[in-house]
């Protein structure tokens, strides 16, 4: 084999080393956006089944029952401070329901979270009391902060 060939093979073998290794880093970031996306979302399945249970109660399809209820809140409250942590800089996927415009609007997504943390704070302190005509106003309120970001940056 001549010089010129050995070097070709050699420029040639690197090149392919280089595409495989492109190819294994991109495997591993779209594996790793998935496995964002899948913990968002069952983050979210958590909090919509403690909004459910409340909005049941709160509705009257459910009888009220006060301590279920507050801890519903606090579940539902902790969790909220945890979400904005799950939209981590490109974790989206053909099955994230977030639009690409919840990270080109950070600034928005963030005071967003913030309100809803906010609000969802305000329902578990109202929920330690045992009243729901009182609870109701708080609850409603969570309901439309998580609308406000849903209608922003939720894809349907």
């Amino acid at each position: 084999m001549t010089a010129a060939r050995m070097e070709l093979a050699r420029v040639v073998l690197v090149a392919v080393t280089m595409i495989f290794a492109g190819s294994g880093l991109a495997l591993a970031q779209d594996a790793q956006a998935a496995q964002q996306v899948k913990l968002r979302q069952s983050a979210y399945t958590v909090l919509g089944a403690q909004m459910g249970l409340m909005g049941a109660q709160a509705s009257g399809r459910a009888p009220y029952d006060a301590n279920t209820f507050r801890v519903a809140a606090e579940r539902a409250a902790f969790i909220a401070n945890y979400v904005p942590e799950l939209f981590p800089t490109g974790s989206i996927t053909p099955n994230s329901k977030a639009k690409a415009e919840l990270w080109q609007q950070q600034g928005e997504f963030l005071r967003l979270m913030r309100d809803m943390r906010s609000k969802m704070a305000t329902l578990a302190t109202t929920a330690r009391g045992s009243d729901l005509e009182v609870i109701k106003p708080a609850f409603a309120a969570v309901g439309a902060s998580c609308k406000a970001c849903h209608d922003k940056f939720k894809a349907d």
